[in-house]
């Protein structure tokens, strides 16, 4: 039985980066968010190994992923390679959620099906194609998380500044990927809130430990925010960006669930909040990758999809709070805190990009975590065994990029 899991691993494994490396490669990088944006980003400190002013699209962003696609871009010699980054993202943060399942559950079965349910998740593998920070600075967010997670159990104050330099470099790196990192900080300040309760004896050196880690953090994000704050060109993050501008939405704007009954699987992104979100998170309803079909069935497997397992994951985070209380408090801070985000993201811009949940991309850690807590027993593990199944095979069919997509020009 262990060798069939290895191998059913190893296949999963392999069919996703196959998918993502063949995607990248049919992939025009100046598509996807922002893509040109990017590509000028990356390009520019290949060719001048300096830093370009923020006065251009995008590049107010912090440097980390740039830097690192100028680097496999020149030592490559093709910036496909540089293209080729985010499908090693995709698998470095499906690992990291892996390691933070590990501690919290003893189940083999449970952690790889929590892994599983984010190598066949469809928004995740938008990303592998594209040039975009944001898988990557994604993954920062999740490992400051899964430290957290870490943080709990440590027994010695060894452990604790070991967790806690840990926090620090992802949110460090983090802040020099991309600065939506700030999000994960209510995470943080939860976990080391849970230490403090819990252990009141090590308060003063958990203080300590925990000014370090934000020392770590303030050295890093300081210098880009007062970058991003300076740039005067269409990027500048206070200024408006493709239209975005103050909100005016309706209060049916965020509860309308007509959707669902209209079957819309690709527009809801200019009318509802959680038609939006829905289809960001469960199909490509944005078409950043497939081509628009009025009704497409794979899009509609996985769509629906979603109504079976988004209860099979709130049922597994209900369960966590039964037998894993202190690691299900830092779940649901992540869960809650990506969801308040994107509610005062769809407040402050009224442009239909703020309806892509991809924004708040760390949710997936607590749909993992949820999805994991449910497969305690058998009969459940066999179930979602088969639904990720049909998903993971689905997706791969629905987003395999073929020649003729327009995302290819």
């Amino acid at each position: 039985m262990r060798n069939v899991k290895i191998a059913l691993a190893i296949l999963v494994v392999g069919v996703s980066l196959a998918l993502g490396i063949h995607n990248a490669t049919l992939y025009a990088p100046d598509h996807g968010f922002d893509g040109a944006g990017h590509v000028y980003y990356i390009q520019y400190l290949a060719k001048h190994r300096a830093m370009p002013l923020p006065d251009k699209w995008e590049t107010h962003q912090a440097p980390l992923y740039y830097v690192v696609g100028a680097i496999l871009m020149t030592v490559g010699g093709s910036f496909k390679y540089a293209q080729y980054f985010n499908t090693f993202v995709l698998w470095l943060m499906i690992a990291m959620v892996g390691l933070g399942l590990k501690r919290v559950f003893k189940s083999t079965n449970q952690i790889l099906l929590g892994m599983f349910a984010l190598a066949a998740l469809p928004m995740l593998n938008i990303f592998p194609a594209m040039v975009t920070n944001e898988l990557f600075g994604t993954f920062w967010s999740i490992s400051a998380a899964v430290a957290i997670v870490f943080l709990l159990t440590a027994k010695t104050n060894k452990q604790i500044v070991f967790y806690s330099l840990w926090i620090g470099m992802s949110l460090a790196l983090g802040a020099l990927t991309k600065i939506s990192i700030i999000t994960i900080l209510p995470t943080i300040f939860v976990g080391y809130l849970i230490y403090l309760v819990r252990f009141p004896k090590k308060r003063s050196f958990l203080i300590l430990a925990g000014i370090g880690t934000i020392i770590i953090f303030a050295s890093a994000a300081i210098p880009i925010l007062i970058r991003g704050a300076q740039s005067k060109g269409p990027s500048n993050v206070v200024q408006t960006v493709s239209g975005i501008k103050q909100a005016s939405r309706d209060i049916f704007f965020y509860t309308r669930l007509d959707w669902i009954f209209k079957v819309d699987m690709y527009n809801t992104q200019y009318y509802s909040m959680l038609g939006g979100a829905w289809n960001s998170f469960w199909s490509d309803g944005h078409n950043a990758i497939t081509p628009f079909v009025t009704f497409h069935k794979k899009a509609l497997i996985l769509w629906l999809l979603g109504f079976i397992l988004l209860p099979i994951s709130v049922y597994g985070l209900v369960r966590m709070w039964k037998h894993h209380k202190q690691s299900a408090l830092v779940v649901y801070s992540v869960g809650s805190s990506m969801l308040a985000m994107y509610v005062l993201y769809n407040m402050m811009s009224n442009h239909y990009s703020a309806v892509r949940l991809t924004y708040e991309m760390p949710i997936v850690l607590a749909y993992a975590f949820g999805i994991a807590g449910a497969a305690e027993k058998r009969k459940m593990q066999i179930i979602l065994l088969i639904l990720l199944s049909i998903q993971f095979i689905t997706l791969v069919s629905f987003y395999w990029i073929l020649p003729w997509w327009h995302v290819t020009k």
